[in-house]
């Protein structure tokens, strides 16, 4: 049993290096992300200008506008994605937080008559029950206003790094159509 429990103990570690070692990773790639899209942006704004010097006239610059709001919202949307985990996961532990709290006043009330406590009174047990249960309600109260905090920002995490990721294969699909029908 000792051997399992070390090894149980052991992948668990394992998990957790490698998922802190993961959030390192999407947090240089969001990062990497927006300096593509950016650099991307600068570029294009580059190729502009040479095609102006051209005397052949330029075509399809919808295309290119399309271009540099898709990269715009993917700079954006790369730069806000670590902000948006980080406040989820801040919400996602203190509602962790107050649903230990909370078990642990309930449990405290609960077995509060199980010990024998010679200097505790009837009436001071039900008080101390009572502050109990009156806490244990509070953090049931504290956890659900984190969830909902959880919930909204897990939301808005995952959409804006689906979206960072979208718009910049559109962006740059929507770029290189510009470039090869003005070429």
């Amino acid at each position: 049993m000792t051997e399992a429990a070390k090894s149980v103990a052991a992948v668990a570690d394992a998990i957790a290096k490698e998922a802190t070692e993961s959030q390192r990773a999407y947090e240089r790639f969001y990062n990497n992300l927006a300096l593509f899209s950016g650099g991307t942006l600068a570029l294009s704004v580059t190729y502009l200008g040479y095609l102006k010097t051209l005397s052949k006239p330029i075509s399809h610059q919808k295309w290119l506008v399309a271009s540099w709001i898709f990269l715009i919202v993917c700079v954006a949307c790369s730069l806000f994605w670590t902000l948006l985990y980080t406040h989820y996961g801040h919400f996602a532990r203190m509602r962790e937080y107050m649903e230990a709290q909370k078990k642990k006043f309930e449990t405290e009330a609960k077995e509060i008559r199980h010990l024998n406590i010679v200097n505790l009174g009837p009436a001071e047990l039900e008080v101390f029950i009572g502050s109990r249960q009156k806490a244990a309600a509070v953090r049931d109260n504290d956890a659900k206003y984190h969830k909902r905090r959880e919930n909204v920002y897990n939301k808005a995490w995952q959409w804006t790094g689906r979206l960072a990721r979208l718009t910049f294969v559109g962006g740059l699909a929507l770029l290189l159509a510009f470039a090869i029908k003005n070429m």
